[in-house]
């Protein structure tokens, strides 16, 4: 546990996940690396100028590192073949009163300027989902001086990562909420779906890195288990209540109500299997028989439904990702609190 406190330069051996879409805002993050624990900044769709203005008000907030997450994947695609689901999401469209105009989805990839940014303001941790970065980008970053922590849902994806110069590896179980890391998706098809427990032992006996687990945590006792299997954690939905995470309100609600059998895994709202609360969109666009596009089109296709549904907050048109322990989720707290609250009696808490 002392080699991965230090290679996350942390006190607590927790990892706040970095989740995309606005949810790990500056004062998150900094809330997080204030308590002693890593909190990670979620740049996977962010463009390179909004990674460095998060960055810059994130160290306004504190003097402790902090990592950036990243997709270790190019999300560069375009493509005219969307009639089909045009067609179904414009229902959600006219509901919402939204404009239609585009016949086309065109998503430009960021990742070598996001990666010139966490060099130029000295980033020391890296985290990486979809896969493993290129042989130029991890010698870049290396050279550098950054610990690369790597996203892995089955042995050999781990195996890969400690092959390409990880430092770290997070044990994604198939309780994780959002997109997991599955490399393959079209072998996967709904992710690979490896209970927690059972990947983290594998890890354990097979790979020569410090562990991580990540999924579906968000007690003390979890913590307290995976402590003494000599693992970090990475938790992810307990932070999305969080008083300072960018969680709308009606995410909120849907969050402290649901439970375990309320989440399913579904591609409909970005191409990629994805663990989220079963909602009315999910509903209609899954029994449709349009099957979704591929990652990243469909996520672009849904975007402004999605946005729509935040602006509104109307929980039936935006995406719920949630995890298997959300029943455990009752109540708004700080992001102090939900550190100190997952590590109370730990006798790991101050190694």
């Amino acid at each position: 546990m002392k080699k991965l406190t230090e290679q996350l330069r942390v006190r607590i051996p927790i990892i706040q996940a970095g989740m995309a879409g606005g949810i790990t805002t500056p004062e998150l993050v900094a809330a997080v690396a204030n308590s002693g624990a890593l909190g990670t900044i979620g740049a996977g769709y962010m463009s390179a100028s909004a990674l460095k203005e998060e960055i810059q008000q994130t160290r306004k907030l504190t003097e402790k590192p902090f990592a950036v997450n990243l997709f270790a994947t190019n999300l560069e695609a375009f493509s005219k073949d969307i009639t089909d689901m045009q067609r179904l999401l414009n229902r959600f469209r006219n509901e919402l009163d939204i404009d239609v105009i585009q016949d086309s989805v065109k998503v430009i990839d960021y990742l070598q300027e996001k990666v010139s940014v966490i060099l130029d303001e000295k980033i020391p941790i890296v985290s990486t989902a979809f896969g493993v970065l290129s042989t130029v980008l991890i010698e870049r970053l290396k050279k550098n001086g950054v610990t690369l922590i790597g996203m892995a849902t089955n042995l050999d994806e781990a195996c890969q990562l400690v092959d390409a110069g990880y430092d770290i590896i997070v044990a994604q179980g198939s309780e994780a909420g959002g997109h997991r890391g599955t490399f393959d998706v079209v072998t996967y098809k709904e992710g690979c779906n490896i209970g927690l427990f059972s990947l983290v032992r594998d890890f354990l006996d097979n790979v020569s890195v410090p562990v991580v687990a990540a999924g579906g945590i968000t007690s003390q006792e979890q913590v307290e288990v995976l402590l003494s299997m000599g693992v970090g954690v990475q938790v992810g939905t307990r932070f999305l209540v969080a008083k300072e995470a960018g969680t709308n309100d009606a995410y909120r609600r849907a969050l402290m109500k649901a439970g375990a059998e309320d989440t399913v895994i579904t591609k409909v709202f970005s191409g990629r299997p994805a663990r989220a609360i079963f909602n009315r969109f999910i509903d209609e666009v899954e029994t449709s028989r349009v099957d979704p596009l591929p990652f990243p089109v469909q996520n672009q296709l849904t975007k402004d439904i999605r946005s729509a549904g935040k602006k509104f907050e109307m929980a039936d048109f935006q995406s719920l990702w949630a995890g298997q322990g959300i029943g455990g989720i009752t109540k708004e707290e700080t992001a102090v609190e939900i550190v100190r609250g997952l590590m109370d009696g730990s006798k790991h808490k101050s190694e």
